[in-house]
């Protein structure tokens, strides 16, 4: 069975249930499965034909979800672009996936990074999400094999080159379908709060529409710890996925807005004991579930219910979940005692078809299972250390190579010192990960000047910023004349120094808060960024903050300083002394300002969008050429 064929099953008995909430927006399972009908008969109008790629440059909403399923039914792949992404990542993955078609939302027609991979007639908005079923004509739709790719997700790669991961309806189903480490039906309401291109959204879409239940959209792209609490709120959720810091940061500042939750899922990293703890004393009533997995094994591997009282030593990842092996073994690809330390290697059909256009990595990752004689049987090499416990649960112990879990994302440290080198802007370069403030983890670089030249240092942070996604930014840059070295000639990394933070001579002059806000937000910076070393003109990200301490900046600010800014504000307002003068502006005027400027720029986004339109309807676009699917 497909993923199509599932949700059309369940269209057909619960018809009249509401499917998908988004604010105040509703669709009805009978709504949404007409929609998607009608987006795949006009992909298919468009050559889009089973096995092809389509692109997604959407974010959360009702539209991508019912984009999603139209691209199931015509047997292609949909291939997720993060709108958050620098424009060389998004460029990288349109030449690697090639999709026939791209569909863009028309709000996004004027981001800047969609310039650099989109050329205008790849981009087809004419497909009227609104059109019903009853005015298309009555075509059948292709039948899909379970084994046909349902998306291709893009992960780290240690090369400094991203790897696309081809998931096939199978792995989808086998998640969410006959499975217990949570619970479905069409009583659950379930957070979609992940980004799509983030295979968390996967447990988010289908546990919630394979089940008869509700998906309730969170459309902020990046929302706030109290608009999370308010979605949960006002769209009665009962199951949401967290991940690991984003967890610990709701426990916090808003454990009272998880208190609806029945069924609350966190991992992606390792879960803190102490944020474990107060969640079971102030969720009594809460199922909290600890799940771990890589993307090539399509979201979930292992899963632990956490008991109550909680056990003591570090939080398990539990045992594999139905129809899923999880294997602990040596360099020999032997199994390990109970207890003893051994490599997590997982399987069944969950498992991706591989990667796509790198069949170097298939055979290096995704080995033959060494018991099992079905033909074609395989395992995916995690590369984390593991033990089991005696009673059984997988316990994790760290990773085995250069891969760390940062904010939930799987980063490979490899990527960003290729990323360094290849900026031609140092000499040579080194990251490693520490422990930054409140225990979470963060990555730091280690540069040395190139020969010709002094390092510039900004030239090179917006160079990475071009480059890199926001969780992949290394929190501090330090310089060194050389990098230390082993008898072998290879980069000793232990012996590289506690990290120092960006280049002092590129920081701006520490001046002194010139007043009680501006204070009173040093203060917070310093806290949410574990060190005082901050100045009111630097900038939040150039210091190392990252996306996820915002979100703790911003819940101190509300509570700490009685001020209400956007989240966008924060994002657009990076220095203390910028930010100051912007909370302290006078409400008229600020309000006038934001209503002129909103204004003009709803003007402006008007006069793009109708451009944007214009280059992309003209004529059709011949699809570039494709590697067939594997």
């Amino acid at each position: 069975m497909s993923v199509t064929a599932a949700f059309s099953e369940i269209a057909r008995v619960h018809a009249d249930r509401i499917a998908l909430s988004c604010g105040d927006r509703q669709l009805s399972y009978a709504e949404l499965e007409a929609r998607s009908n009608s987006i795949a008969h006009g992909l298919i109008d468009r050559d889009v034909r089973p096995g092809s790629t389509v692109g997604l440059y959407m974010q959360r909403s009702p539209e991508a979800i019912a984009a999603i399923l139209g691209i199931l039914k015509t047997g292609a792949a949909y291939v997720p672009f993060d709108p958050s992404y620098p424009s060389q990542l998004l460029k990288f993955i349109y030449a690697d996936s090639a999709p026939a078609l791209m569909l863009v939302q028309p709000a996004l027609l004027e981001e800047s990074g969609i310039d650099a991979f989109w050329d205008g007639p790849a981009l087809d908005v004419a497909i009227d999400f609104k059109a019903s079923s009853s005015e298309q004509p009555a075509r059948e739709l292709p039948t899909i094999a379970p084994e046909a790719r349902a998306y291709v997700m893009y992960t780290s790669g240690s090369t400094g080159r991203p790897k696309g991961v081809q998931i096939p309806h199978r792995a989808v189903l086998r998640l969410v379908i006959e499975n217990d480490f949570a619970h479905f039906g069409p009583e659950e309401v379930i957070l979609q709060l992940a980004p799509l291109a983030f295979d968390a959204s996967t447990f988010e879409i289908w546990g919630a529409l394979l089940h008869g239940g509700r998906l309730a959209i969170v459309p902020a792209p990046k929302p706030s710890l109290d608009q999370i609490a308010r979605a949960i709120a006002e769209q009665q959720v009962t199951t949401a996925w967290l991940t690991a810091g984003l967890f610990h940061l709701m426990v916090d500042h808003q454990l009272a807005g998880l208190k609806p939750l029945r069924q609350l899922l966190a991992g992606g990293d390792v879960l803190s004991v102490a944020h474990v703890e107060r969640a079971l004393r102030g969720l009594p009533d809460c199922r909290l579930i600890n799940g771990y997995g890589p993307t090539e094994n399509t979201t979930f591997s292992c899963c632990y219910t956490i008991l109550r009282p909680l056990p003591p030593g570090p939080i398990a990842i539990g045992t594999a979940i139905r129809n899923s092996e999880a294997l602990i073994l040596d360099a020999a690809l032997q199994p390990v005692a109970i207890g003893a330390d051994g490599e997590l290697f997982v399987g069944g059909p969950g498992l991706a078809l591989g990667y796509l256009n790198r069949p170097e990595l298939d055979a290096e990752r995704f080995i033959a299972h060494p018991f099992d004689t079905t033909p074609g049987a395989r395992l995916y090499r995690t590369g984390d250390r593991v033990r089991r416990r005696a009673d059984g649960n997988i316990e994790f112990l760290g990773r085995v190579d250069r891969q760390v879990k940062i904010n939930g994302k799987r980063v490979e440290l490899d990527e960003i010192e290729a990323t360094l080198r290849r900026s031609g802007l140092v000499g040579d370069a080194a990251v490693t990960v520490f422990a930054g403030a409140a225990g979470q983890r963060r990555t730091a670089a280690f540069v040395t000047p190139p020969a010709d030249a002094p390092l510039a240092l900004d030239a090179l942070r917006e160079f990475l910023r071009e480059q890199l996604p926001d969780y992949m930014q290394p929190a501090s840059i330090t310089v060194l004349d050389v990098l230390p070295l082993s008898p072998t000639g290879k980069v000793d990394r232990a012996k590289l120094p506690v990290p120092t933070g960006p280049d002092p001579s590129a920081r701006a002059p520490r001046t002194a808060p010139a007043n009680a806000l501006e204070a009173g937000l040093l203060r917070i910076w310093q806290q949410a960024l574990g060190t005082e070393a901050v100045g009111v003109d630097d900038n939040f990200f150039d210091i190392g903050g990252t996306s996820l301490q915002m979100l703790k900046v911003h819940a101190a600010i509300q509570s700490e300083l009685g001020r209400s800014p956007t989240l966008v504000d924060l994002f657009t307002h990076t220095r203390i002394r910028a930010l100051a003068a912007w909370l302290a502006r006078p409400a008229t005027d600020a309000t006038n300002a934001v209503t002129r400027a909103q204004t003009l720029d709803a003007l402006e986004r008007a006069r793009r969008q109708s451009a944007a339109l214009a280059k992309a309807r003209p004529t059709p676009r011949t699809p570039p050429s494709r590697t067939p699917t594997r």
